[in-house]
């Protein structure tokens, strides 16, 4: 089985390759090919893939040494059907398992800066998480870590393969940690081998001090089996919740306001959560969730694309529109308008607005409301 490489030709080619060589390492049962780009846009990156992309060869993902934003890698997996991932994944995965932690991500280029700041703000649980910062000034990383920056992200090969360059400037910082791409890389490539379907087991890997709340904590767990093709009946069921397709990520709050990421993997983070007790509650929940998903997956097939781009373009004007706009306090506030955000909110729910339940001429706003409020599982 093979792993491509893709490397932007601002890398050094020696600090590639030594990524490369690392990965070898520890996925002995891959092999790892190289291929060359000038630039990280997708004619380029899908011109070199398919020059060493054979039909039937047995190619298990494609790497990517750069950041590229979720839209990219969603139109390259269309294009060859095979997981593609980037340095994009670190940085979602690094988020959903510390999501009240604030982090750097130290990319290469000027494009790439560009790239992250139209992504980041779906990326992260709380506003200004993500700094963005270039290769060139991380002689800042000092100042970065008073203002309460303690998690580093290297986001290329040089800085990954010269861990000095960094080791240096973080000498007397306490609790500051430097995340190793090549770790999430290799734990991607292997849980592609998880089959998909229901899930019905799971196992906690780590137990960690939540950050937010020394009195609470935060896990990781994987399942037994990837839900990639489940998360889209979640996105639609679970009202407080964001969907990243391109990355098979799906975020959501908990009444309880624990904090959820879920991998199409199988991985699951979480953050603010009580004690081990709830984690293992909440596992439960999940795949009980997950299982519902599943059947109505087989039952129904996947929900149509009309249901997800409403979804996408929920906000409060748009489902007032739909309300009856009366004002008439029979659901406990004071108007519609007030009404339509905390239906969003999941504080209120469609059957407490009376009119537009009772009233015939209300049917088809009724109707339409119902796909988006209703439980779908």
């Amino acid at each position: 089985m093979k792993i491509l490489l893709v490397i932007p030709k601002r890398e050094e080619l020696k600090s590639a390759r030594k990524m490369g060589e690392e990965m070898a390492s520890t996925l002995k049962d891959f092999q790892i090919e190289e291929v060359e780009v000038s630039n990280l846009d997708k004619e380029e990156i899908a011109n070199a893939v398919a020059k060493t992309y054979v039909t039937g060869q047995n190619i298990k993902a494609t790497i990517i040494l750069g950041v590229t934003g979720p839209l990219l890698l969603k139109e390259l997996k269309k294009i060859f059907g095979i997981p593609f991932l980037s340095f994009d994944n670190v940085i979602l995965s690094v988020v959903g398992r510390s999501p009240l932690a604030r982090v750097v991500s130290v990319v290469s280029t000027f494009s790439e800066e560009k790239t992250l700041l139209t992504c980041k703000a779906v990326y992260e649980f709380i506003p200004n998480q993500i700094y963005i910062l270039n290769s060139k000034d991380i002689g800042e990383i000092p100042q970065l870590y008073r203002r309460g920056y303690h998690i580093i992200i290297p986001c290329s090969a040089e800085l990954v393969s010269k861990p000095e360059l960094l080791d240096n400037l973080l000498k007397g910082l306490e609790g500051v940690s430097v995340e190793n791409p090549l770790s999430y890389f290799k734990e991607e490539i292997y849980s592609l081998n998880l089959g998909k379907g229901k899930p019905s087991t799971y196992k906690i890997e780590r137990i960690l001090p939540c950050i937010a709340d020394s009195s609470k904590i935060r896990f990781i767990a994987q399942l037994n089996a990837n839900v990639e093709d489940l998360l889209p009946i979640l996105y639609l069921h679970l009202k407080r919740s964001n969907y990243l397709e391109a990355l098979d990520a799906l975020t959501f709050t908990t009444d309880k306001e624990e904090m959820i990421t879920i991998y199409g993997n199988g991985k699951v983070c979480a953050g603010k959560v009580k004690d081990e007790n709830r984690a293992k509650e909440i596992l439960l929940e999940l795949i009980d969730l997950l299982s519902k998903a599943y059947d109505y997956l087989s039952r129904h097939g996947s929900p149509p694309a009309e249901m997800f781009e409403a979804r996408r373009k929920l906000n409060p004007n748009i489902v007032y529109s739909y309300l009856p706009k009366l004002n008439c306090g029979k659901c406990g506030e004071k108007s519609c308008f007030t009404f339509a955000i905390k239906l969003i909110s999941g504080e209120k729910k469609l059957s407490e607005c009376k009119p537009l339940v009772e009233e015939e001429k209300y049917r088809k706003n009724r109707e339409f409301l119902e796909k988006l409020f209703n439980p779908l599982l």
